[in-house]
Order: C-alpha cells, then structure tokens, then sequence
C-alpha cells in the first residue's frame, strides 16, 4: 500500500482484466471530413486596403502634378502607364472560389465537432461478466459510529454519484464482527468500490488510529481485495478540506476501470487532490497531544 494519501488498492481479478482489456476508442470516432467541393479561401482585407490608399493617392496628388509640371505629356502618359503595368504584374493573384456547381452558395458550413465519448458499453459489460457473482455483498447495515467528517461527505457523494451508501457491514470468517465500510459506490457494470476515511487518532481516547506500523488497515485492505472490492482511501483532513477533489480522484477510478468518463467530466475543472503522508504511531500520539484534529475539523463546510 502506498504511503500516502489518497491511495487506492486493486484487486488481482481488476488488475488482469485491465491488462488484458486495455480501453480503445479509436473504433468508436467518427471521421468528418471537410466539404471538397467547397474550396476558397477569403481575400486579405489589410492588404486591399492599403493598395487602395497607394492607388488614391497616385491618382489624386502626383499623377496630376506631373502632367502639369512635365512634358511632353505623351511621354508622362507613357511613363504611368509603364509604372502603373508594372504594379499590378507584382501583385500576388487573387484567391481563386473552386465551385463544384456555380449555383451553389458560396458559405461555408461551420465543422461539427463529433461529441465526447463518456461510456463504452462493450467494455462495461464483459467487466460486468466478470464481477458476476465474484464481489462479496454487505450483509447488513453496521452499528459503528460514523466519525464526524463522514455525513458532510456522504451528502456530496450521494449528490456526484448517486449509488454511494453508508455504513455497512461485511461479516469476516476470521473475526467474530464484521467490517464496516464508511461508504461503499457500486457502479453499473458491477464495479465495487469501498471507500474510507482515515483519522490520525480517536476523538474521545485519543488512541492512534490508522497508522502504519499497526497493520489493521493491511489486514482489511486485503479481506475487501480478495473479494474484489476496489479500496479507496482518504485522510480526514483531504475530505474536509478538499471534498470536491476527493471525488475528482473516485471519478479517475471510475474512468480508469469501467471506462465511465461521465462524472469525470463533470468534476473536471475541479483542482487535483494534494497527496498527504500517512503517519506512524508516534506522529499520531503527538497530534492527538496538540489536538491536531481540531485546525481542520471546524473549516469543515456542509
């Protein structure tokens, strides 16, 4: 597991299935092509104008003046006429409209720009096929208290993505209770996603929680990957202060494992999540000491 967070743990059935099914939508854009019988280019309106302002000057200051100060004035007349051949042989040639059929309007059609693809329902459903009968389901609601960062975060996430519910409980062979997961987000094509919030101490013990050299998080990292639940995991502080981005990060698992760019399109002007560093037992003691939980916990926003 990675030693910061947000961190995310898959399971070996996902990480085969994305190696072998690597998402292509080159089969599924739309090629538009622009209009070969419409082929015209539009007359440089800068240079028109300053080749009228030389020409009007020409003919109403200095052509007059040299007829009346020179002479013969045959040899003047020939003189400007040589000059004036001279200038339009050195212009470039004007754009040329290539029309296919005469009658046609001369207008081009502005190019439509082929929309975005957000799903790709081929791929979801052989991960489906996969997931089939392969994720272990809740067994029931849990009665461990939810911590105090999770009820804000549960509004937000119900609201982003919907499918998102809260508390539930996950019996474990190997334990006489069960796992409660703070929030589980299963997705349509079967995609299971539990996703945790973690807090550097308890609020009424103070007991260092979530550290790295306990190894309870490890142990319940891979109960949830063995039985195919993709974990996600948060520190307390990101989800407080940044809960827009957290989800930003749950869509980026999202588009890469179901291919489902939907709500990554949605959140993506949103900032990427900043990464934070687990801590160990000693680092949780002296934040629990400094009441570290209380400089973030009141900027918390519903």
């Amino acid at each position: 597991m990675s030693k910061f967070y947000p961190t995310v743990i898959y399971p070996a059935l996902i990480l085969n299935f994305l190696a072998n099914n690597p998402i292509s939508s080159s089969h599924e854009h739309h090629n538009f092509k622009s209009n070969p019988i419409l082929k015209f280019s539009t007359p440089n309106k800068s240079y028109l104008f300053k080749f009228n302002q030389v020409l009007c000057f020409l003919l109403g200051f200095i052509i007059p003046i040299s007829f009346g100060v020179l002479s013969p004035w045959w040899l003047v007349a020939l003189v400007w006429l040589s000059i004036g051949l001279g200038i339009v042989c050195t212009l470039p040639p004007l754009p040329i409209q290539k029309l296919g059929n005469r009658n046609m309007n001369p207008v081009q059609t502005p190019v439509t720009k082929p929309k975005a693809i957000l799903r790709f329902p081929a791929y979801e459903a052989k991960l489906s096929y996969l997931l089939l009968n392969n994720v272990l389901q809740p067994t029931s609601k849990s009665d461990a208290p939810a911590g105090v960062s999770e009820k804000a975060f549960y509004q937000i996430l119900r609201r982003l993505f919907g499918s998102v519910t809260q508390g539930m409980a996950f019996d474990n062979p190997e334990f006489s209770y069960p796992y409660s997961a703070d929030f589980i987000l299963v997705h349509e094509s079967g995609l299971s996603i539990d996703i945790e919030i973690d807090e550097p101490y308890v609020g009424d013990t103070k007991a260092p929680h979530h550290c790295l050299d306990q190894g309870k998080d490890d142990t319940r990292n891979k109960f949830f990957t063995s039985n195919n639940w993709v974990v996600i995991r948060f520190s307390e502080k990101q989800v407080v202060k940044y809960p827009y981005s957290c989800c930003k990060f749950i869509a980026l698992v999202l588009a890469r494992v179901a291919g489902d760019l939907t709500y990554l399109n949605q959140l993506g002007e949103i900032a990427d999540l900043p990464c934070e560093p687990m801590w160990n037992i000693k680092q949780a003691k002296k934040w629990a000491k400094a009441n570290y939980r209380k400089t973030y916990l009141p900027a918390y926003r519903k």
